[in-house]
């Protein structure tokens, strides 16, 4: 919530009232700069300590992959590591492409191009933020690079970087206006990671729902064009489906990622994630839900419905999901929500309160609520149970959210820089992954 000018007295002269206004204004504006000044310094030398403490560390988990298929390209080898690659390597082709440019051949090298694309992300979602929320956009970006689930992502060699940063872009461009640009980053984003063609769905609702839900279907016609820029990535995702045989670029692979299955564990756990990442705004919202209850008592089944749906319906069976529990602290955690009670309950309890304290979110633009279903089936979508998969319903979300007060946003802030740093404190020296 924004701080209001004092009200002014009826007896104060009129041109004073205007001076008090300019004063908390200009108060106002100083302390924007201020804390713009304040965040720069400490996230910028935040960043640059994390690409340092980056060198020369051996390659993590999923890297190994990534990387090989980049040296492939790089020596100008254009077969497929498809033994294990899921995704269609438009990202590993980037990467080496600006590694063949730069002169750089190195495990390094390739995590200093994904820095770089993560400066592109955090950009697109400071001018996505500014264009939906302006006068909130330092914090919320200040927030997004502390983010604890995505700050080891901006210096390995994955593709979830790279997809984000696409994505907000599109977005930006779809509240812009510009609609083929937008689908032309879509294109891209499907050479990147083939799963978020989904996204389209949702930029295609933010383009036409204002017509509909003005004019309903009469407003088709108008609607049609700019729905059509939209079908172009959706025609190159289903023309790679059928040409490949499977979403999975990997046929080895495609049978621990199904095509076409719903399975209820990702959005359970996002929920868990969200509401552990953010338990001041939960705690806020459980106010507004109280009010809505008060009014609607039939809303008391939600936190129920919700607590006995994950109880009874939360299942992590994907076999990459027993994996080293004692190395992924996501699997860890996985196999004791299923093995012990105590701990199914506790799960259980933040799952209900994320869903009832973050429910009446007041998102911008309209056509933003969209964003729920359209995030439940890209969760329920994947087999495998991972808080990446979170990562980006999780970002459209900050970046389409109101903001709660001041002190709750900076709170939100510190907790997340402390846990980012003991999250990549643990990554590099090997003691854990996500």
């Amino acid at each position: 919530m924004s701080a209001r000018t004092p009200k002014a007295s009826p007896d104060e002269p009129r041109h004073a009232r205007g001076f008090s206004f300019l004063d908390a204004a200009a108060k106002s504006l100083k302390a924007t700069r201020a804390d713009a000044a304040i965040l720069g310094v400490v996230l910028g030398a935040l960043f640059v300590v994390g690409l340092l403490a980056m060198r020369h560390r051996g390659v993590y988990t999923d890297e190994l992959n990534h990387y090989a298929q980049i040296q492939l390209f790089l020596r100008g080898e254009f077969r497929i590591f498809t033994l294990y690659l899921t995704t269609i390597p438009g990202y590993h082709a980037i990467v080496a492409g600006i590694l063949e440019i730069t002169g750089g051949d190195s495990l390094d090298a390739a995590r200093l191009v994904n820095a770089g694309f993560s400066l592109i992300a955090v950009t697109g979602f400071f001018a996505l933020r500014r264009k939906l929320w302006p006068g909130t956009e330092t914090l919320a970006t200040a927030q997004l690079l502390v983010l604890p689930i995505l700050v080891p992502l901006f210096f390995l060699v994955y593709t979830d970087v790279l997809a984000l940063a696409l994505l907000l872009w599109a977005t930006f461009a779809t509240i812009a206006g510009r609609h083929w640009l937008a689908a032309a980053l879509l294109v891209v984003l499907v050479s990147v990671r083939q799963n978020e063609i989904v996204w389209a769905g949702l930029l295609c609702a933010l383009a036409a729902w204002p017509l509909v839900r003005a004019q309903g279907m009469r407003a088709w016609r108008k609607a049609a064009p700019l729905v059509l820029p939209y079908c172009v990535p959706v025609a190159a995702f289903l023309a790679f489906w059928a040409w490949n045989g499977s979403i999975s670029l990997s046929h080895a692979q495609a049978a621990l990622h199904p095509d076409v299955s719903l399975h209820a564990g990702n959005l359970f756990f996002a929920l868990f994630v969200v509401g552990v990442l953010l338990p001041f705004h939960t705690i806020a919202g459980l106010g507004d839900f109280a009010t809505h209850l008060r009014r609607r008592p039939w809303l008391v089944a939600i936190p129920l419905a919700a607590f006995a749906a994950f109880w009874w319906g939360f299942r992590a069976d994907n076999p990459y999901n027993t994996a080293f529990p004692n190395y992924y602290i996501r699997n860890g955690l996985l196999i004791a929500i299923g093995a012990e009670p105590l701990v199914r309950a506790c799960a259980g309890i933040v799952v209900a309160l994320a869903a009832c304290g973050l429910a009446f979110t007041r998102l911008r633009p309209t056509a933003a609520c969209w964003l729920y279903p359209i995030a439940a089936f890209s969760l329920a979508a994947s087999w495998l149970v991972e808080q990446r998969y979170a990562l980006v319903p999780l970002v459209l979300w900050l970046a389409f959210r109101e903001h709660r007060g001041r002190a709750i946003e900076w709170a939100t802030w510190a907790l997340w820089l402390v846990l980012a740093v003991f999250v990549f404190r643990g990554i590099i020296a090997l003691r854990f992954f996500l």
